[in-house]
């Protein structure tokens, strides 16, 4: 976030002439919302298949091309906004209309606490103004359907994507000051005061930051500071004359991932990853890449951004700048249309399985990598997503099975084993033009220098493709954890084999949060991935070690089967005891001692 985007002139901004829709992407991207470059997860046909307004019943025009909009970021994750959509608008729940006219609820809070609608009179406006549910009833939230969306957005997404502090209202009340000072430093960002739950607040813009004033009784937090970067927030407090800790400050729940720093990909002879996942065996090699056939629909798709032929040649793809991926056989005949991106498609392959079934992999301009069978549904979720343009895309069966490999123009290449979902990420270099796979284990890499062969050690290169095709076969989704059902679980165990520390302890911290005994029933989930965790425990090189041996140990807590599953698995960890690491022999203590062991065991 080097640009530094100054919300005290946001005013300026929403008083401009332009869709409010394009300054709702605007803000989104600048508080690190990503297209997620899939399917949205709730669509208005979705809600209520089959329905579309007439004029006896109008919905403002505003909502419907909301609902509609590639920049609704409700529609791709919901949970950022932990609102209910409704679909289509109808009468409020449990509440009055106002006297004299009716009120259409388009969405409401998880508890229907806040409802937000337009009143029925209004319905035939293109854009009426919005109405909340409030301790005095129906009162005006915002002046249009599209100005309250971008106020909704402004007001969930900086909590998860920014930085926070929050100041209660008893120090408030003990330095009037602070609201001085922000009236004084600080500018009203031009939206009405957002009312929710008793609270009445009104926001203001600096640099990088929002502060909320909330001003209604319900207000727990009188200030809350929520910026893009953490100096900006820590400008702010200052600024307000707010004392502040490091503990008191939130950060971001997510960050983007950042894009590579790689130089040009050079090759050499005998070259190799620090792994030995892959060693240059020639750079003289052939590119490999299948010729395209002479397909007349493809000389007439005007414009093509991108195309490939399968091995042998019976099928073509192509990708367009509008989006779009093309797929024909051999003999010109079309097979599938999809519009699979919502930017440029870049790259595109396809192979054909053991059973003649045709499958599609495509890459475009904003980093999403798509895959999917040809003349089948798109899948909801993208294969992959970087914040770098997808450079090149090849597939092959391998003596594994059907591989994958993708080249992001930062310079990182993914290689993904497709039975079992284990991918590893090779640091190859920028300046990728194609790429192609070979049946008998090589990746071919083509730059504007030639084409180097990169031979593959598929054992090196997916350590737990093993463990997936194993944890693959237990249908978890019929398994319980702690929240629900348990298809986040072999996921996790599986990230637990990577070598990147941070990943293994994040899939620690999370299978703790699903697994763990916690006063009631244990999840049933629990007892399947026991000897998936001990395994884990048992491999020296583990980077969770120590936090996944205490996860063991308080499942081991709980009663019933799970902890059943843990005193088997305990003769084979009580030589932890003795480890180096004091953290593990600290929790292989607290191991023997939830199951009642002795150390002699």
């Amino acid at each position: 976030m080097a640009e530094i985007i100054d919300y005290g002139r946001f005013a300026e901004r929403l008083a401009a002439d332009r869709p409010v829709l394009q300054l709702l992407d605007e803000v989104q991207r600048e508080w690190g919302y990503e297209d997620p470059g899939g399917e949205p997860l709730v669509t208005r046909a979705g809600e209520a298949p089959g329905y579309e307004p007439d004029e006896s019943d109008p919905v403002p025009a505003a909502l419907v091309e909301w609902w509609d909009s590639p920049v609704n970021s409700f529609a791709f994750r919901p949970r950022l906004y932990w609102t209910h959509s409704v679909w289509p608008p109808s009468g409020p729940d449990s509440l009055d209309d106002p006297p004299g006219d009716e009120i259409r609820v388009f969405m409401a809070e998880y508890q229907y606490l806040n409802q937000w609608g337009y009143l029925a009179s209004e319905a035939h406006l293109p854009d009426p103004k919005v109405l909340v549910s409030s301790f005095d009833g129906w009162v005006v939230q915002s002046r249009s359907v599209s100005e309250f969306f971008l106020q909704l957005a402004m007001e969930r997404l900086p909590a998860t994507f920014g930085w926070s502090f929050r100041v209660r209202r008893a120090e408030v009340e003990a330095d009037p000051a602070i609201v001085e000072r922000l009236q004084a430093a600080y500018r009203d960002i031009g939206l009405l005061p957002w009312q929710e739950a008793g609270t009445d607040a009104l926001t203001y813009g600096g640099p990088d930051v929002l502060i909320r004033h909330g001003r209604g009784p319900g207000a727990d937090f009188a200030v809350v500071v929520q910026a893009r970067t953490r100096e900006a927030l820590v400008q702010a407090l200052d600024t307000l004359g707010v004392a502040w800790t490091d503990e008191g400050i939130s950060a971001p729940q997510e960050v983007p991932l950042p894009t590579e720093d790689l130089g040009p990909a050079s090759f050499a002879e005998g070259d190799a990853d620090d792994r030995l996942r892959w060693t240059v065996a020639s750079t003289a090699a052939a590119s490999g890449v299948p010729a395209v056939p002479d397909v007349p629909a493809l000389r007439g798709l005007a414009d093509r951004t991108a195309a490939a032929a399968d091995r042998d040649a019976t099928t073509v793809v192509a990708g367009d700048s509008a989006g779009r991926v093309h797929v024909w056989a051999a003999d010109g005949a079309e097979l599938d249309v999809q519009k699979p991106h919502r930017a440029p498609v870049t790259a595109v392959t396809c192979y054909r399985g053991p059973h003649g079934t045709r499958s599609v992999v495509s890459g475009d301009a904003h980093g999403v990598v798509r895959w999917w069978p040809a003349q089948g549904p798109l899948p909801r979720v993208p294969l992959a997503r970087r914040r770098s343009p997808v450079a090149a895309l090849a597939t092959a069966s391998l003596e594994t099975g059907p591989a994958l490999a993708a080249a992001w123009a930062d310079g990182l290449v993914r290689a993904w084993d497709l039975t079992s979902g284990e991918s590893a990420d090779l640091r190859i270099g920028t300046g990728i033009e194609a790429l192609a796979l070979r049946p008998e284990g090589s990746l071919r890499v083509t730059t504007a220098h030639g084409t180097a062969e990169l031979r593959l050690d598929v054992e090196r290169l997916w350590p737990a493709r093993s463990l997936r095709l194993r944890l693959a076969e237990i249908d978890w989704g019929s398994l319980w954890a702690a929240r629900g059902p348990a298809h986040e679980v072999p996921g996790l165990i599986a990230k637990l084999a990577s070598d990147d520390e941070d990943t293994a302890q994040a899939a620690v911290k999370r299978l703790y949060e699903l697994l763990a005994y916690r006063g009631s029933a244990s999840p049933s989930a629990a007892v399947h991935a026991v000897p998936f965790l001990v395994e884990r425990m048992l491999i020296p090189t583990n980077r969770a070690r120590n936090t996944l041996l205490l996860l063991i140990a308080d499942i081991a807590d709980g009663p019933g089967d799970a902890q059943d599953a843990v005193k088997e698995a305990l003769p084979s960890l009580l030589h932890l005891q003795n480890d180096e690491n004091s953290s593990i022999r600290w929790a292989a203590a607290e191991l023997v001692r939830n199951c009642g062991a002795t150390t002699g065991t």
